[in-house]
C-alpha cells in the first residue's frame, strides 16, 4: 500500500509541494476530494466533512436524504433512510468513511494530503508520513503571497486554520497533529522552495520503500 501522506500548516504550502511529489512519483493527489466523497456517503455537506462534525439536527439530515426524491410531493425510501446518518459516534463514521476512501486510493499509489493521514497510517510500513512547518510570521508572508491577499488577512487565518486541522486529528484520532510520532520526515517549507521539499520527499520514499514503482502495489 504505497504511499506518501502529508500534514501542513496554514501557509507551509502543503498543496503545490504535495501535487509536485503525486507527479514525480506518478501516484494519485488527493485532497479536498475525499472530504467530497465522505459528505456524499454520509449525507452532510463538504464542510461538515472538512470538520469531522454534523452540525444539522436529525430532521435535517433526513430532509438531506430525501430532498433530491422530490418530485412535487417527497416520498420516503426505507433503504435512503437507512443509510442517513443517525445521531452517535459521528466522528467514527468520518473516520471511517475516510479512510475506507484513502486506502482504495493508496492501493494503486497516492499522495494525500491532509485528512490526518499520519495518525491514520501511523502503522503501515510502506507510507511515509510528512509534517511541512515553519515560523509563524514566515507562513502568514508565504500565505498572502500565494493567495494574492492582504498580509492582514491571512494573518487572520493562520489561527483558523491551524486550529481547525489540529482539532480533526484530535476528534478523529485524538492525537495531536504536531507529534513528532506520527511523522518520518518534516520539513521548514518555508526556508526551503517548494521544488526543494518536494525533492526531499521523494528521495526520502524511494529510500524508504525502493521496491515501489509508479502505480504499483508492493502487496
Amino acid at each position: 500500500m504505497p504511499g506518501v501522506t502529508i500534514s501542513a500548516a496554514y501557509g507551509a504550502g502543503g498543496q503545490p509541494i504535495a501535487r509536485l511529489v503525486a507527479n514525480q512519483l506518478g501516484f494519485t493527489y488527493l485532497d479536498r476530494a475525499i472530504s467530497s466523497e465522505v459528505a456524499a456517503k454520509l449525507h452532510v455537506t463538504t464542510e461538515e466533512a472538512e470538520g469531522a462534525v454534523i452540525n444539522r439536527s436529525l430532521a435535517e439530515r433526513f430532509f438531506t436524504v430525501l430532498a433530491p426524491m422530490a418530485g412535487g410531493v417527497i416520498g420516503t425510501d426505507p433503504d435512503a433512510l437507512a443509510e442517513a446518518p443517525l445521531p452517535g459516534d459521528d466522528a467514527a463514521r468520518f473516520r471511517q468513511q475516510a479512510e475506507v476512501i484513502m486506502r482504495r486510493a493508496l492501493k494503486r499509489g497516492a499522495v494525500i494530503l491532509g485528512r490526518a493521514g499520519g495518525a491514520a497510517f501511523r502503522q503501515e510500513a510502506d507510507v511515509l508520513r510528512v509534517r511541512l512547518f515553519g515560523p509563524r510570521e514566515a507562513r502568514i508572508d508565504l500565505a498572502a503571497r500565494r493567495a494574492g491577499v492582504a498580509r492582514e488577512t491571512a494573518a487572520a487565518r493562520l489561527p483558523q486554520v491551524d486550529r481547525a486541522r489540529a482539532q480533526y486529528v484530535r476528534r478523529l484520532y485524538d492525537r495531536d497533529v504536531d507529534d513528532p510520532d506520527l511523522y518520518q520526515l518534516q520539513l521548514d517549507s518555508t526556508a526551503i522552495p517548494e521544488d526543494g521539499c518536494a525533492a526531499a520527499i521523494v528521495a526520502a520514499f524511494r529510500s524508504f520503500a525502493p521496491s515501489v514503482g509508479p502505480g504499483l502495489d508492493p502487496a
